[in-house]
């Protein structure tokens, strides 16, 4: 019998997931650390931290890692603004942070009409090609919008809408923060910001505090966050958070586009992964209905 009384089948089970603190923390921290280090949220590195040694599940464990993220941004941004405010461009930001928020609705449409499975795969690809191009690895070609950002500028406005709206649109539709795809933008978009990774990894570490904050919101009011987990993990989480941001401002800028560019492969493979899983769930769920 469950705790709501409801009596199980012989062959239904509970499987409760044992938590385990010492990796959970460390984890969390270590992701904190590249979140700040790289201007990204993190979630999708959170997310199955979570699941695996805090026995959460999908749904409790995103909404639980988006508040831990939240303050941990949150942090990263004072840290920023109090050491070197002059690389946020925050127009830029607000621009950005319109963008994403009228693009997370649409992603959440989007799930309903498109194949889950092939949209990651082509995003997988995106991002593989992405990575070698910061790498180096493919001849730098003309930047998509110019040299610098100019906010007075038409291109420059539409340029910084469109990839908020993307960043959104893909935080709902792929569950992946918006730094992996703030981040890239920027620094194809503009030779400066190529040139110059602190100026992106700021900014869009900006960006993604106020859009945090709102998902956050809207998981707490539906009850998904487990607060109760994070007075473990904050602290830690904090603390490399801060050493994020100052790390950040004395590595040099090749170094951390290479370790950008890392992760960036990292996560391709993390959404192949995910496709076959869908593919695989979808052809079980084909498979019972024609039993």
């Amino acid at each position: 019998m469950t705790d709501s009384g409801r009596y199980l089948p012989q062959d239904e089970t509970i499987v409760i997931k044992p938590v385990r603190k010492v990796p959970l923390v460390i984890g969390a921290g270590i992701v904190s650390f590249a979140s700040t280090l790289l201007g990204i949220g993190g979630g999708a590195l959170l997310v199955p931290l979570l699941g695996a040694w805090g026995g959460m599940r999908l749904k409790r464990g995103v909404a639980t890692s988006l508040a831990l993220i939240t303050a941990v941004v949150t942090v990263g941004m004072v840290v920023q603004v109090l050491t070197k405010p002059d690389d946020i461009l925050w127009i830029e930001v607000a621009l950005l942070v319109a963008g994403a928020l009228a693009g997370a609705p649409v992603g959440r449409w989007m799930l309903r009409i498109i194949p889950r499975a092939m949209f990651r795969y082509v995003l997988a690809v995106f991002l593989v090609l992405v990575a070698i191009r910061m790498m180096g690895l493919i001849p730098q070609a003309t930047h998509l919008v110019g040299d610098a950002p100019d906010h007075t500028d038409p291109k420059t406005i539409a340029f910084m809408l469109v990839t908020g709206f993307v960043a959104g649109m893909s935080s709902t539709l792929f569950g992946i923060g918006g730094g992996i795809v703030i981040v890239p933008a920027l620094t194809i978009g503009y030779s400066d910001l190529s040139a110059n990774f602190a100026i992106a990894r700021a900014t869009s570490l900006v960006a993604i505090v106020p859009i945090s904050v709102w998902g956050t919101y809207l998981h707490a009011h539906k009850g998904n966050v487990e607060f109760r987990r994070l007075p473990l993990l904050l602290p830690l989480s904090l603390v490399c958070a801060i050493g994020g941001v100052l790390a950040a401002n004395v590595l040099h800028a090749d170094y951390l586009t290479t370790v950008f560019a890392v992760l960036l492969g990292i996560m391709s493979v993390k959404l192949i992964f995910d496709a076959r899983a869908i593919q695989r769930e979808s052809k079980s769920t084909r498979e019972k209905q024609i039993q």
